[in-house]
């Protein structure tokens, strides 16, 4: 899978965590007091601290706001650190085939398996911090990703600085412009993206079969000829095996290049185009409950001035704030039928 798919950028950072100390406040030992802390601590700190989505009635009370919120294009984003790779264990042996291997051992090529040897594994020298987030693509040679860290910047600075400071070649960064490149010098591909948006089949485009025939013997047919031209008639038929794999070749390049476009975006999968669903979703639901007790008359002219109010076309707003998931009115006691039905949100 792309790291572009589905008008969405699945953007991966992995970005190596300086192995030195920094001089951090510490807490309850007066005012300017610091000591030296390993830069993967004072990370860890920094992430701990940093505000999530108000996602329960205890994150909305407290009343911080998720920096990653305040950019219309950030689906989702986590922020992790790696210290080591999982060790999956030992690989599987038989040990009655090791033992026969044993056994035949004065065979060439057949040794058996030490499994008093410890087996090699990756390692890594330092923690990585790891960036995964998905954000709304942009026709931009990049899918959007300068632009959108740019945007972070703007929105964020103290933010991105308190966290990615701990970073190796996070030094330089002074602005947005430097911000996008530290990125795109930690980005890597993403090779198993998610892409939830599309209910149906997509309207994906490939060749035919009879074209992909017709092409194939095009093929056949011409380095068959060519042989012909230049080594003789006589070796016509050498021709066609070359051909055949000329072909086979050819075909399994279209195929995987075919494979590896992304898929075209969702109808309505942007971000503000999703917050304006929920948004108008929680309040139908809402209008559905308090209009049960209206005359159709009063649900037909309650139901037109709904819709005036709450203006489904426009995503602009009013619409679901980034970052939360409840709509204005549920954070409040449920308002009376004429305030859903008659007035705005």
């Amino acid at each position: 899978m792309p790291t572009r798919d589905g008008g969405h950028v699945f953007l991966t950072c992995l970005m190596p965590v300086r192995t030195g100390a920094a001089a951090e406040e510490v807490a309850g030992s007066g005012e300017g007091s610091k000591a030296m802390v390993p830069h993967s601590h004072a990370l860890r700190e920094e992430l701990a601290r940093l505000p999530v989505a108000q996602q329960s009635v205890k994150t909305e009370e407290a009343g911080q706001e998720s920096p990653f919120a305040r950019c219309r294009r950030t689906h989702l984003l986590r922020l992790f650190v790696i210290d080591q790779p999982m060790f999956n264990g030992r690989r599987r042996t038989d040990p009655v085939i090791n033992a026969l291997k044993g056994i035949l051992s004065f065979l060439p090529g057949v040794k058996p398996r030490d499994i008093a040897v410890p087996e090699v594994h990756d390692l890594l020298s330092r923690p990585w911090l790891v960036l995964a987030a998905d954000i709304d693509a942009r026709d931009e040679p990049d899918g959007g990703v300068a632009s959108w860290a740019e945007g972070m910047w703007r929105t964020s600075r103290a933010e991105m600085e308190a966290i990615f400071r701990h970073c190796h070649g996070f030094e330089g960064v002074q602005d947005g412009a430097g911000f996008a490149r530290y990125l795109k010098r930690c980005q890597i591909e993403t090779t198993m993206s998610f892409n939830d948006y599309w209910d149906g089949r997509p309207p994906l485009r490939g060749a035919s079969l009879p074209v992909l025939v017709g092409v194939a013997a095009a093929v056949v047919a011409g380095v068959a000829l060519a042989v012909g031209l230049l080594v003789g008639w006589w070796h016509l038929l050498w021709g066609l095996p070359l051909g055949l794999a000329l072909a086979a070749v050819l075909a399994i390049r279209w195929i995987d290049a075919v494979g590896s476009r992304p898929f075209p975006p969702a109808p309505d999968s942007d971000l503000p185009s999703v917050l304006k669903a929920l948004h108008v979703q929680q309040w139908f639901a809402l209008f559905v409950e308090q209009a049960q007790l209206m005359t159709p008359a009063e649900r037909h002219a309650a139901f037109g001035r709904f819709l005036a109010t709450l203006r489904p076309a426009d995503v602009e707003a009013p619409t679901q704030k980034p970052g939360v998931v409840r709509s204005d009115w549920i954070r409040q006691e449920p308002p009376a039928m004429d305030q859903v039905a008659r007035a705005s949100p």
